[in-house]
């Protein structure tokens, strides 16, 4: 036999013997399947997905970390046919960022929990201090209430001139009353009071010049006070020269010294320029900020800050005297 093309064949006839091969093709052929056009990619190759659809996939307005997605721009349309019925729009409603919280700092609760250990010390005598320098006003009351308020004592605050009578605060542990004018019986006062008040802040600042002597022989602490100037660092430095000088060596290396703000009209000093020489001369320096209000209601927390390390040294102070 041959095949179609011509080729000689090895067989001689038709194989009637092998049976025919098996036809498994389908009855009935599936219906064409209509191929939908892909959705356009964006250049970073991931699908758009339409705007109202995009919400799915994105936080609520009112859940904590949502951020509005910017829907895609849309085209700018022509002016409508004449005649068309007017197309009415929604307003819309502008975004406002929501506003970032401000974390504390950290240690922020630690440093507060560890001024506040040092200020309740305890005490078991009668700790007297005095207050030199220049004038401020309110500051050795505010003093006094914060150590009235984070201390279980009673503290007296004698001011100069002629306050009221006697005036109660912070729940009856802070007394304000007036620095005897007489320097004669100034340490007798003292040293009665000091059997019925555990803390004692005389306020010499604004008082006549013979009756700071008897206060700082009577203190067991001393507080200076001066603006944060060229001048009133001088000042503080010569008076801690002076009485270092008249043998009140204990005292100076005890005292602490406090910067209150530079008036408008003088060159402020900064607390690198300031604090380290005093910190080296006295038990320590603080530099208040600039809004020292006269009432410790209206304290700022950085000006409460300012005061509790003032306060803080007076407790450390108080630890030294009574370990």
């Amino acid at each position: 036999m041959a095949f179609t093309d011509g080729t000689p064949g090895t067989g001689t006839g038709t194989n009637t013997g092998t049976p025919a091969a098996p036809d498994y093709s389908p009855a009935a052929w599936p219906e064409p399947v209509e191929l939908r056009p892909r959705p356009a990619l964006d250049p970073l190759g991931t699908v758009l997905i339409p705007a109202p659809e995009r919400q799915l996939f994105t936080r609520g307005p009112g859940l904590p970390g949502a951020h509005p997605v910017p829907a895609a721009p849309t085209p700018v349309a022509g002016p409508p046919p004449v005649g068309a019925p007017p197309v009415h729009r929604a307003p819309t409603v502008p975004h406002t960022a929501p506003h970032a919280r401000r974390l504390p700092l950290p240690g922020g609760g630690a440093r507060h929990r560890h001024l506040l250990d040092r200020i309740r010390v305890p005490l078991r005598a009668c700790h007297r201090i005095a207050v030199l320098g220049s004038p401020t006003e309110g500051l050795t009351t505010v003093l006094g209430a914060l150590l009235a308020e984070h201390r279980a004592d009673q503290v007296l605050v004698l001011l100069p001139g002629s306050p009221p009578p006697t005036r109660h605060r912070t729940g009856g542990r802070l007394v304000v009353h007036a620095v005897p004018p007489d320097p004669a019986s100034l340490p007798g006062t003292l040293t009665e009071l000091s059997g019925h008040y555990p803390v004692i802040l005389t306020d010499t600042t604004a008082s006549p010049v013979d009756l700071r002597p008897p206060a700082v022989g009577l203190a067991d602490q001393l507080v200076l006070c001066e603006p944060a100037t060229p001048a009133g660092a001088r000042n503080a430095d010569a008076l801690l020269t002076h009485l270092t000088a008249l043998g009140h060596h204990g005292l100076v290396h005890g005292a602490a010294t406090v910067f209150t703000p530079a008036p408008p009209t003088d060159h402020p000093l900064a607390a690198r320029d300031l604090l380290p020489h005093f910190r080296a001369r006295c038990r320590g320096a603080v530099l208040l900020p600039p809004h020292t209000p006269a009432e410790p209601a209206t304290l700022r927390p950085r000006t409460r800050t300012g005061y509790l390390e003032l306060a803080a040294l007076i407790g450390d102070a108080i630890a030294d005297r009574h370990p």
